[in-house]
């Protein structure tokens, strides 16, 4: 089968719904479908497009086209909604032209992508399926970020349109499944499709490169944020914690990615003098496995909004796989899936003295760890996710 997808993030970006398309893309090839994705150019020091990448290229047999987007995503609502119009009036012609040796037409939140596919099952008679991670404008409300009143009237509609235009969805989350049903969406367009973790290559950890990392943090417990450091993690929560820990010399932790919480977690650090927390920075994804291995455990938090309790962050199924335990303050869909696979302990979203406690537990060792990892794999490999992508075809053809 012929598949466009459409997200305005690929590789080498590796944000969550960045990942999330380029394995299924890969996924989709080894499966013998001929794939193109339709993205931007990676942004260069998080400005200017980084033109050193093709405009056409192939990445692992996926046919990747760019486009050079004017405006980078940024914690600026307005940027961030002018960032997404540009690559929807840049990227529609081009989806046109690429979707008429397609069959299906896949977009990946956030709604941009959607309005894309929307406009292509329109104009071309293509199946589109919208495939939804974050929903949005809920999302975007629960971070604080959208407030605007009449912004808000204005991105429901769009996202009612971008539903009513797309011939399935798919959502990460059972409880997600239920909010967009509560939307008046016909069930029948309706499928979950959670994340999933393809271990093959990831977490083949390099054992002389681990110990180069460690010497710099001997003697200490390793506590660890690995990927996007934004508004919806409440990172500062960390920092809080670390302030609790600061009198314990053997606790350091480390914030291991880039976001548009960064430069205000940096001022905070050092507004606080604490010196039990580095910025790491990015890492390339094959140093991953490393630094999980370094840890003594690895965390994740919501801000506690009732909305948040339909997620499941993505990095949950990368930590789940380095057998670390996983402090992760959330509720709803977060706190079952812990809790079923055994992966960690779940605590009040946001809460510093609640994380402090957590942490002090499993260094202590009177936390007892026994993850159930064999059937989390069994249930999240990424061949057993994607069958479900199967169905999805297998009725395409039958048309």
């Amino acid at each position: 089968m012929n598949i466009l997808m459409i997200h305005q993030h690929y590789f080498p970006e590796m944000s969550g719904t960045a990942r999330r398309t380029k394995e299924l893309a890969e996924n989709f090839v080894k499966k013998g479908h001929h794939v193109s994705v339709l993205t931007s150019y990676p942004r260069k020091f998080r400005s200017l497009p980084d033109v050193s990448f093709k405009p056409h290229e192939k990445i692992n047999n996926v046919s990747v086209y760019r486009i050079k987007t004017l405006f980078e995503v940024k914690d600026v609502v307005l940027l961030r909604l002018f960032s997404y119009s540009a690559f929807v009036i840049q990227s529609v012609l081009y989806a046109l032209r690429l979707s008429k040796k397609s069959e299906i037409v896949i977009s990946i939140a956030p709604l941009s992508s959607g309005i894309i596919g929307a406009l292509v099952k329109i104009a071309n008679k293509k199946h589109h399926h919208f495939d939804v991670p974050d929903i949005l404008p809920d999302l975007g409300i629960s971070a604080g970020m959208i407030s605007n009143s009449i912004i808000i009237k204005l991105l429901f509609k769009l996202e009612k349109w971008v539903y009513k235009n797309s011939d399935t969805i798919s959502t990460c989350t059972k409880g997600q499944l239920e909010n967009i049903k509560n939307k008046g969406i016909p069930s029948k367009k309706m499928t979950w499709i959670p994340d999933w973790i393809d271990n093959s290559n990831l977490f083949k950890c390099d054992e002389q490169n681990s110990n180069k990392i460690s010497k710099n943090f001997k003697g200490k417990n390793i506590i660890s944020f690995i990927g996007n450091i934004g508004a919806l993690q409440n990172p500062m929560v960390f920092i809080e914690t670390m302030r609790l820990l600061s009198n314990n010399n053997q606790v350091h932790f480390l914030f291991i990615g880039d976001g548009i919480m960064l430069p205000e977690l940096k001022s905070r650090v050092a507004e606080l003098n604490l010196k039990n927390i580095d910025f790491v920075g990015r890492v390339k994804r094959e140093q991953i496995p490393q630094y999980m291995n370094l840890s003594k455990v690895l965390v994740s938090n919501y801000l506690p909004d009732k909305h948040l309790n339909l997620y499941i962050p993505g990095k949950l199924f990368e930590y789940a796989i380095s057998k670390k335990p996983i402090i992760m303050g959330a509720k709803g869909d977060a706190e079952i899936f812990i809790n079923k696979y055994k992966l960690g302990t779940v605590v009040p979203p946001s809460n510093p003295e609640s994380f402090k406690k957590a942490i002090l537990k499993i260094i202590e060792r009177s936390y007892s760890f026994n993850p159930q990892i064999n059937s989390f794999l069994e249930d999240y490999s990424i061949d057993n996710v994607t069958k479900k992508y199967d169905l999805i075809f297998r009725n395409i053809n039958n048309r």
